[in-house]
């Protein structure tokens, strides 16, 4: 298990670095980016891999699909042939 270290009256940051991490244009940009289809879009078409995987998925699941569809269709009973008896 790892050890956490806490400390209890930890000095306050100066002005400086507060101010050095206070960046609202950057975080809208990044919060547009993952938040909104736009952003979604341009990160899907920019992670050509990414994108590439999703459609082999969803292929993939539409084909299962419609193979069991298929196999359903050919084994009804009313697509066989009527089998005489004989006594």
């Amino acid at each position: 298990m790892t050890k956490i270290k806490v400390k209890i009256n930890s000095p306050a940051p100066s002005l400086e670095t507060i101010h050095q991490f206070r960046d609202f244009e950057g975080f809208l940009r990044q919060y547009r980016k993952y938040y909104s289809t736009a952003g979604i879009r341009d990160m899907l078409y920019n992670d050509r891999k990414k994108l590439v995987y999703i459609v082999i998925i969803i292929l993939f699941l539409m084909l299962l699909l419609f193979v069991e569809d298929i196999t359903k269709k050919n084994d009804s009973p009313r697509d066989k042939a009527p089998v005489e008896q004989r006594d």
